[in-house]
């Protein structure tokens, strides 16, 4: 990759209040003639991040995985290589950590990594209900439609490019990429998919049924999920972002983002090492006794 000449960096100052790792950063690319702008941010709920008038050539997250998918979404259109240094918790996006940080810094200043293009989610409300905004909403892990009301079930018809596939009575469901299947979906016993797959999870939450199962389809489908008349209140989210509400007759469409994001990537951190060292994955504790 090009030598890099002027990076963004966005600083969640929750994260690191002491701005030691800020610092830490400002001064090692200082030291290599490389312009940094740095940009303050808070909680999920700050202002969006600001951008410059001229684009940097990569952009660095310094906080966990929420401030990570900020800036993911914010980015995503100017096709600008991302790439994250975890201060927060589990830091799944953030592929490097804070305290072993210097010889990263140091192959990104020698443009000694590769760039992977991660697989994204846009969305849109449909109905009389709409609320009509033009600004575009981007998810790197997750779109989720469930009951606003956490002890009520909520019925839902999910199309699959204008095909009824499923009705569900479920808590809700969740529409993923493959880098949000390590998260949410998951949880909710969704499929693992790699980032190289083109594809998309739907993944009931606590379906009222024991044939309500995840389904994986071509990112090239138009998904649609409408709110049953009977349903009192549905909302949705992307990245964990509340968007609006769905009320009768509303629905959410999902589909594949017209741009990938461009996710940095060091040749030592592929995907299932990643699985390993941060999800402890398919681990045995035989295997840790005998010291395997």
């Amino acid at each position: 990759m090009a030598k890099l000449s002027s990076i963004t960096l966005v600083h969640n100052i929750t994260t690191d209040a002491e701005n030691i790792y800020r610092d830490h950063v400002l001064s090692f690319f200082k030291e290599q003639g490389i312009q940094v702008h740095c940009v303050p941010v808070a909680r999920k709920d700050s202002p969006v991040i600001p951008k410059e008038a001229a684009l940097p050539d990569m952009v660095m997250v310094l906080g966990g995985d929420g401030t990570f998918l900020r800036a993911a979404g914010h980015f995503v259109e100017e096709s600008v290589p991302i790439v994250g240094v975890n201060t927060g918790t589990l830091g799944f996006l953030t592929s490097i950590e804070a305290k072993q940080m210097l010889p990263y810094l140091q192959k990104l200043a020698a443009g000694q990594y590769s760039v992977d293009n991660r697989l994204m989610l846009t969305l849109r409300q449909l109905g009389p209900n709409a609320v009509q905004d033009e600004t575009p909403k981007y998810a790197l892990n997750d779109v989720v439609i469930k009951n606003q009301n956490p002890s009520q079930l909520c019925t839902l018809r999910l199309f699959i490019n204008d095909t009824l596939v499923a009705v569900y009575d479920a808590d809700g469901i969740i529409l993923s990429t493959p880098t949000g299947t390590t998260a949410y979906t998951l949880a909710a016993g969704g499929p693992v998919i790699s980032p190289e797959v083109e594809a998309i999870s739907i993944t009931p939450i606590c379906p009222h049924s024991f044939t309500a199962k995840a389904v994986v389809v071509p990112a090239d489908k138009m998904i649609r999920v409408e709110s049953h008349p009977r349903n009192q209140s549905v909302i949705y989210a992307y990245d964990g972002h509340e968007s609006g509400v769905l009320s009768a007759e509303d629905a959410i469409e999902v589909y594949a983002a017209p741009k990938p994001l461009k996710m940095v990537d060091f040749d030592e951190d592929n995907f299932y090492m990643l699985l390993h060292r941060k999800l402890d994955w398919s681990s045995n504790p035989r295997w840790k006794v005998r010291g395997l």
